[in-house]
């Protein structure tokens, strides 16, 4: 290995240790805030009454963040990451109400072990995975679509839907899965792309983590409606 690859290597670990500790800060932030909704029943429904506009908001910040990565300081985006996983956190709250507290402990557990073990084999691996980029983006387009049919067949046919949720959820497990090593290994890359001294750096960090974070949460979630123990 030249003296080149050993920079790169440097270079890419550094970054992915930064993308990481963002990563780790939004989870801490999410639990605190969700579990804060949780204790408190007036916070609870003061919450829930907004919780569309909440998740308008998360919107915004997704947005934001992808968009103005260039023309934000560094201090407003780790401002609007901070905010977003403590609406995170909130928006959260509906779903994990549905289930013991012990299983969602576990079921983190779970998807918690899942995420770094897939996370290994995208920074291990040494076949280029970029070219399945496409394959995840219309998988994804197709979860979503069938996300938003089966809530509309909820209405018609509330067992059927029962049954769509099982097989979606299975499918998004194995998506998100696979979207964790992908995404690993293209940001593991872009770190040892980075000159020295980027100015962009931690906005692209916090961007990032912000796909990391994704990625676990909806494993999160997913892994939760096929092995969570409802109330």
């Amino acid at each position: 290995m030249n003296t080149y690859e050993n920079v790169s290597d440097v270079s890419g670990n550094r970054f992915l240790s930064k993308v990481y500790m963002w990563m780790f800060i939004s989870m801490l932030l999410t639990a605190v805030a969700s579990y804060a909704v949780m204790s408190s029943a007036s916070l609870q429904a003061t919450m829930f009454g907004l919780m569309w506009i909440l998740i308008i908001a998360e919107l915004g910040i997704v947005i934001l963040l992808s968009w103005k990565l260039k023309s934000m300081s560094p201090a407003m985006a780790a401002a609007a990451y901070v905010f977003y996983s403590v609406l995170s956190g909130i928006t959260l709250t509906p779903i994990l109400t549905y289930y013991t507290l012990a299983s969602v402990f576990v079921v983190f557990l779970i998807s918690a072990g899942m995420f770094i073990g897939m996370s290994l084999i995208g920074y291990f691996i040494k076949k280029d995975l970029s070219g399945l980029r496409r394959f995840f983006m219309m998988a994804l387009i197709g979860l979503v679509i069938a996300m938003l049919a089966n809530m509309l067949l909820s209405y018609f046919a509330p067992a059927l839907a029962n049954g769509m949720n099982l097989i979606i959820s299975v499918i998004a497990v194995l998506l998100f899965a696979g979207l964790t090593a992908h995404d690993t290994q293209k940001i593991k890359k872009i770190g040892q792309s980075m000159e020295y001294g980027n100015p962009y750096s931690q906005n692209l960090a916090i961007v990032c983590a912000l796909t990391l974070y994704l990625d676990f949460i909806n494993l999160f979630i997913h892994m939760l409606r096929l092995f969570g123990q409802r109330r």
